[in-house]
């Protein structure tokens, strides 16, 4: 039988680790083109992708909505309420994120409630002439939710 050190195992759970962020990545990027062209995003994958192991998020499915939101907020999580939130005491990480996701998610969906709408748009899902992609949607409203407009850039 093979034996491994405890090096290899750690070499061989990082390998396997940067194949999942470049599935996500290459996932992003098929879903929206113009992620393609943000030559830092694997690298800020990859860090983000750490950042979250470190908080406890273990889940696949919370990794890649981590993963999809930092591809659309960079560095979203190094906001001081978003790493209190999700290390606060009493329920593991994962659950606490997916509470994020889900509340994020319903922000973004209902701008009626915070405000107003955005560029006088109707907050209909419909066609608007861009991306057909949803997630590309959803990062386009997530930048206008944290207060990232298209102007800025990736970095």
């Amino acid at each position: 039988m093979l034996e491994l050190t405890t090096e290899q195992v750690a070499a061989l759970t990082e390998i396997d680790a940067k194949r999942f962020v470049e599935g996500v990545r290459a996932d992003l990027c098929r879903d929206d083109p113009k992620l393609a062209g943000d030559v830092r995003l694997s690298s800020r994958l990859w860090q983000a992708f750490k950042a979250a192991r470190a908080l406890g998020i273990e889940l696949d499915e919370n990794l890649v909505g981590f993963l999809r939101i930092e591809a659309y907020a960079p560095g979203f999580y190094e906001q001081p309420a978003i790493g209190a939130w999700l290390t606060r005491s009493g329920r593991p990480a994962d659950e606490r994120f997916h509470d994020y996701l889900r509340v994020v998610r319903w922000k973004i969906e209902h701008p009626e409630f915070q405000g107003g709408l955005n560029n006088g748009g109707s907050g209909s899902s419909g066609d608007r002439g861009g991306s057909s992609s949803p997630w590309a949607d959803l990062g386009a409203r997530w930048r206008r939710f944290v207060g990232r407009g298209s102007g800025r850039g990736n970095g």
